[in-house]
C-alpha cells in the first residue's frame, strides 16, 4: 500500500489545529501534541520521497547520457568513412578513459552488435580498406590443377 506522507501530513496538521478552541486553549492538549508529531514524522518522509524520487531521476539521466557517448563513439569507430571523424570518436574514448570514465567494454560490445569484430572498427578508415584489399577475396583463388580435373 503506497502512502502520501505529504497528504498525511496535512491531513494531521489539519486535525491538530481543530483540537484547539476558539479562545486559544486546546480542547485535548495530548490528542494535538500526538498530531503534530505525526504531522513532523510524515513531512519528513515526504521529503525522503522527494529525495529518492530525485535520485532516481539523476541516476536515469546519468544512464541515458552514458549510453548515448557509447553510441556516439561506437558509430564514429565503426562506421565513419573519412580518418578525421575516426580520429574525434578514438579521441573522445581516450580522454573519457584519462578521467575515469572507461567505456572500451561497452563500445566494443555495440560495435559487435552493428558491425561484428570489434577490432576492425578501431582500425582508422584508411587502414581498415588496405586491410580488405589485401585480403584474397573467393574470386581472386585460383583453381588447383587437381580442383580442376574432372572426377571420372
Amino acid at each position: 500500500m503506497n502512502i502520501n506522507h505529504r497528504a498525511e501530513a496535512e491531513r494531521h496538521l489539519s486535525t491538530a489545529s481543530y483540537t484547539d478552541r476558539p479562545g486559544g486553549s486546546a480542547a485535548n492538549p495530548a490528542a494535538a501534541a500526538h498530531h503534530l508529531a505525526m504531522a513532523q514524522v510524515h513531512a519528513t518522509l515526504a521529503a525522503a520521497e522527494t529525495a529518492a524520487a530525485d535520485t532516481a531521476s539523476y541516476r536515469h539521466t546519468i544512464h541515458t547520457l552514458r549510453f548515448a557517448l557509447v553510441r556516439q563513439v561506437a558509430e564514429g569507430l565503426a562506421l565513419s568513412e573519412g580518418d578525421e571523424a575516426h580520429q574525434h570518436a578514438a579521441g573522445l574514448a581516450r580522454h573519457l578513459a584519462s578521467v575515469d570514465l572507461n567505456i572500451d567494454a561497452e563500445v566494443d560490445a555495440y560495435i559487435e552488435g552493428i558491425w561484428g569484430d570489434p577490432k576492425d572498427a578501431r582500425l582508422t578508415p584508411t587502414e581498415r580498406k588496405a586491410k580488405w584489399m589485401a585480403e584474397p577475396t573467393p574470386w581472386d583463388v585460383q583453381p588447383t590443377p587437381e580442383a580442376a580435373q574432372p572426377p571420372f
